[in-house]
């Protein structure tokens, strides 16, 4: 591979995009326009990162992204690139009037995937409809609520399939999100759920499977387990509420047996708390790849933390472990 040292001084707006929630705990959900709903804990103005791929000749970067948000702390802007056989680029802009969203419009380098996604709130400034136009992008999506919390979203595609999702609160906090995906015939074509702890989603069931994929600071597992699946979500949400520790353990003592789909270690920043190095380890069609993402995040006082260049140090303190 070629080393690519100042690959970022060309890229200077450029950021690498890694998923702080793995995709198989993804669901409907609200728009993501928040500094929080994009992986920074402190107030920031952008967020850039770098996912490299790395083997003993050198490394390259894989994809580049940058977020950049406004004074109110709503993202404006969300750029990528991705590189290798199937490279694109692609750039989303938020409009707003305040702080309610009005538009998102999608361009890409293809102009093929390129959409405008026009949205509708209520006098309280919640989303309560979108709706997205393109060549292959064409939806509508329906959000609901109660008693002040988002109830349930449902997304019906132009040719006729839909998925909907309804959100369930213990004492006032999101429990779980049950997900289910329809045929255009109208015939259930898959089911889910999504168990949360503190916002942040831990676990899934799907149904028919009774494997249950957990998320911990480690990675992301599907398990196996004596437990009966309602048994072991009530241990693991428990564990959950009380450290991120515990909940680690706590998959281990009730795992018969595991299948690793993604597993990382993190570098954090002590200062703010934010994480700018990340090593991912993910099976990908049974075969095992490794990923290096860095990260940098611009804070309104002018101080940054974190770096987008590879750092080699941080790679072979990895790989010594």
């Amino acid at each position: 591979m070629k080393s690519l040292i100042s690959v970022f001084l060309v890229f200077a707006f450029a950021k690498a995009i890694t998923a702080q929630v793995h995709s198989s705990l993804e669901h409907l959900k609200l728009p993501q326009i928040t500094q929080a709903d994009n992986t920074a804990k402190n107030e920031v103005y952008r967020i850039q990162t770098a996912t490299y791929k790395a083997d003993s000749l050198g490394y390259e970067p894989v994809v580049l992204q940058v977020q950049n948000f406004n004074e109110a702390g709503l993202k404006f802007q969300d750029y990528q690139q991705i590189f290798g056989k199937y490279k694109s680029e692609t750039l989303d802009s938020f409009y707003y009037t305040g702080t309610r969203l009005d538009s998102i419009v999608k361009k890409t380098s293809s102009g093929g995937f390129d959409a405008t996604m026009i949205f509708e709130c209520d006098n309280q400034g919640r989303v309560t409809s979108e709706k997205a136009t393109g060549k292959y992008i064409n939806y509508v999506t329906q959000y609901t609520y109660e008693n002040n919390q988002l109830q349930h979203i449902e997304m019906k595609l132009k040719r006729g399939n839909r998925r909907t999702a309804t959100y369930y609160y213990k004492k006032g906090n999101l429990d779980y999100v049950k997900q289910h995906e329809y045929k255009e015939n109208g015939e259930l074509k898959k089911e889910f759920t999504v168990y949360y702890t503190s916002g942040i989603p831990i676990a899934r069931v799907t149904a028919n499977d009774p494997l249950i994929t957990v998320a911990d600071f480690t990675g992301v597992y599907k398990i196996r387990t004596q437990l009966s699946q309602e048994q072991a979500i009530e241990a693991l949400q428990k564990a959950a509420a009380i450290s991120r520790t515990d909940l680690f353990n706590k998959r281990k003592e009730i795992t018969q047996q595991e299948v690793m789909l993604e597993q990382y270690s993190t570098s954090t920043e002590s200062s703010t708390g934010e994480w700018t190095k990340r090593h991912i380890t993910r099976k990908m069609f049974s075969k095992l790849e490794d990923r290096w993402v860095f990260r940098k995040l611009y804070f309104p006082d002018s101080t940054t933390v974190g770096s987008t260049q590879f750092d080699i140090l941080f790679q072979h303190k990895i790989k010594r472990y």
